[in-house]
């Protein structure tokens, strides 16, 4: 089964990728971008690297076209789920949703679609693309969220808010991109949400409720279990305990407390996800 998750900045997607990919089965594959750069940052030295033809293309000529990365993904994507199979093992795609979804809903198109998750939109190209049946079921999207003004303060304390907050880094903007986000993502690709801070309180209980509907089979890991998996992007989270964390009270000062009480989508973010809006307490009840 091919499964993937979505997520904004600093809402745990790590640690529940993790978890994710050790109680299914599932090979982890991070941060996926399907077209970024394929040379990354040429200011880094070129180096041996036999078997990546594409990265020593690029980097000695220019960026590849769109049409030719989705060609890419395509090739890539089908080994992967080959590999998958052949190790009787699950494929857990985490995307690099930060740079894969449409936060202002844009006019933006791929393959003539309007788009939102372009991670999906390659994935689904693919399913329907290939002529043979593909004995490896897609499942419906994950999408992991966490207290908003948890998030808030890490991804701007990170720097990493002007992507979603292009109008002004302040909290009422930053919900109305997520609010788009998880609106778009359960009404269009019937996403499951999954809550960060229920699965910090209980792993067993959290993916009890996760996968009721999924029919996938699963097991509650270990911590061990959990932590021989790697993955990149774990730029927030150091310790290997899977707990709640306390909110850095301290970074809410008197600016962001009356950006709180003024904002209108933090409020609906927090009812639409159960939150405790009130910033003196604790996330949820």
């Amino acid at each position: 089964m091919l499964l993937t998750i979505h997520h904004a900045p600093c809402t745990g997607g790590s640690i529940i990728s993790q978890i994710l990919a050790a109680a299914t089965n599932s090979i982890l594959v991070s941060e996926i971008s399907p077209f970024a750069k394929i040379s990354g940052d040429r200011s880094n030295p070129i180096h041996f690297n036999p078997t990546s033809l594409l990265w020593l293309l690029e980097y000695n000529s220019r960026d590849l076209s769109e049409k030719n990365k989705l060609k890419y993904f395509i090739s890539q994507l089908d080994i992967s789920i080959e590999h998958s199979k052949e190790l009787n093992k699950n494929l857990l795609l985490r995307d690099h949703t930060h740079t894969t979804f449409n936060w202002y809903n844009d006019e933006l198109f791929l393959m003539n679609k309007r788009l939102g998750s372009s991670l999906l939109e390659c994935i689904k190209y693919f399913y329907h693309k290939e002529e043979k049946k593909i004995d490896f079921p897609l499942i419906k999207p994950i999408i992991s969220v966490r207290h908003p003004l948890d998030s808030f303060i890490a991804a701007r304390y990170k720097g990493w808010l002007s992507g979603m907050c292009r109008d002004g880094i302040n909290i009422d903007n930053y919900c109305e991109r997520l609010l788009n986000f998880q609106n778009y993502m359960k009404i269009n690709e019937s996403a499951i949400v999954i809550r960060y801070e229920d699965l910090c309180l209980s792993i067993n209980e959290s993916l009890k409720k996760l996968f009721l509907n999924l029919n996938i089979n699963y097991e509650i890991p270990s911590l061990e279990q959990i932590n021989v998996i790697n993955v990149t992007g774990k730029s927030g989270r150091k310790s290997i305990n899977i707990e709640p964390r306390e909110r850095i009270i301290e970074l809410v000062n008197n600016e962001l407390i009356s950006d709180l009480e003024s904002s209108k989508n933090y409020k609906k973010y927090c009812i639409l996800n159960e939150y405790n809006p009130n910033y003196l307490s604790p996330p949820t009840s």
